[in-house]
């Protein structure tokens, strides 16, 4: 049945995309868009509708959603052939749009006549040559057109002139309305640097939590032999209120796998600083950077638990939930110190990815009837700490950029000193 149907969708778009062109009406552009993306929400990574959707922009010319298009779909299947072929053609495209067809062969027809060379003023040969020059830079080298202002922000150095934004306690939500913890959250909200009189949270993140459920407590580490009901997990302060009570931790720190409580990590297992709660939030306006400090011990490092079969420094999570809610879904970590990506493939050091965090009820606590927590589990954007002081530098943005050198809307450094 269900191929059929995707049989039936892949006819339609075989019939109603080619029709499409740069001169339809907005109307007929966007319904066919809109068919195509609900036939994306039904088969989200199926290549055949990407391709369809990178046509209909092809198109009507936006080549600059084609590429990303085809670049998902190579990331997909980086043996299609189709959209390898397709890529470069939109590419080139690209290429005319941005160099009319009469400069290309600029330099040729000069060196075929020299009576022509010898009217066009050396000064217009020189600039010519400049700007074919630099669009083949932006193409193959975009680093050296937009890494400018990436180096600028890594060279500040001296917060002191920045703002100092309050750090706000966790806090218990276990058994509280879901309403509540939305009236919690707009509290914080108004307080913030994302104030605003119009606020909600964003029903992507919050729209999951269950009324009147325990939520995940701040427990650091899991008991070995354990036979309880598993009270312990939901005791104490609510993890996630280290995120919902401080809205300008853009990017959070949690533990994604709880290490085993035994003698040699005890400092650990009982110390406050296993809660990811920033030591201090500061803020300059001026270059739209954050920085957040956490602290951790040399101990820290020594710590050692076992994932997924592999002995491995204690992983941390990086959590979108607040840059989420704000409009920055996509993140890119373009600088690191003494940190290691815990994923050494596929991760954010690599390439722009999208924040997927929510909060919903799972059973991951062990507690009867499940807590209130953020999923899923994001393996491109865990990472270990190696040696202290540690820093992460982040780049984000509202709309996802036409590459990961492109100026971030928002810059986030995560700064771990010795505690």
């Amino acid at each position: 049945m269900e191929d059929k149907k995707l049989d039936e969708i892949l006819a339609y778009l075989e019939n109603i995309v080619p029709d499409i062109t740069k001169e339809s009406s907005e109307d007929e552009k966007q319904k066919i868009l809109e068919y195509i993306n609900n036939a994306l929400k039904l088969y989200p990574k199926n290549i055949y509708i990407l391709r369809w959707k990178a046509s209909y922009y092809l198109d009507i010319e936006d080549y600059d959603n084609a590429l990303l298009l085809y670049k998902e779909i190579l990331e997909i299947d980086p043996n299609d052939k189709v959209s390898k072929e397709s890529l470069i053609h939109c590419a080139k495209m690209k290429y005319q749009e941005i160099t009319p067809q009469k400069n290309y062969n600029i330099d040729t027809n000069i060196q075929q006549s020299p009576d022509l060379l010898e009217k066009i003023p050396a000064g217009i040969i020189l600039t010519v040559k400049i700007i074919a020059l630099a669009i083949a830079i932006y193409f193959c080298c975009p680093s050296l057109f937009f890494a400018h202002n990436d180096n600028k922000i890594l060279n500040i150095k001296d917060t002191s002139g920045f703002q100092t934004i309050k750090v706000n306690p966790l806090s218990e939500y276990d058994y509280l309305s879901k309403q509540e913890i939305y009236n919690i959250r707009k509290k914080h909200v108004n307080n913030s640097l994302f104030a605003s009189a119009n606020y909600e949270p964003d029903e992507r993140i919050f729209g999951s939590i269950a009324d009147n459920k325990p939520w995940w407590g701040t427990i650091t580490c899991g008991q070995l032999n354990y036979k309880g009901d598993y009270h312990e997990k939901i005791e104490g302060p609510s993890k996630v209120s280290a995120q919902i009570n401080n809205p300008n931790a853009l990017v959070g720190l949690s533990l994604p796998f709880l290490p085993w409580e035994e003698s040699y990590n005890q400092e650990f297992c009982t110390g406050e600083y296993g809660r990811f709660l920033p030591l201090s939030i500061q803020y300059d306006k001026k270059d739209n950077l954050i920085v957040a400090k956490y602290k951790l011990t040399e101990r820290f490092l020594k710590y050692r638990a076992s994932v997924n079969g592999k002995m491995t420094r204690y992983p941390i999570q990086l959590s979108g939930l607040n840059a989420k809610d704000f409009g920055y879904d996509y993140v890119y970590i373009y600088d690191l110190k003494n940190v290691s990506m815990f994923s050494e493939n596929n991760n954010i050091t690599e390439d722009v990815k999208r924040f997927t965090d929510y909060i919903h009820l799972g059973g991951s606590c062990g507690y009867k009837d499940g807590c209130n927590n953020i999923s899923p589990l994001q393996y491109d954007k865990i990472i270990t700490v190696t040696n202290l002081p540690a820093e992460i530098n982040l780049k984000l943005w509202k709309k996802k950029p036409a590459n990961k050198f492109i100026k971030a809307d928002m810059y986030y450094r995560i700064i771990f000193d010795i505690k």
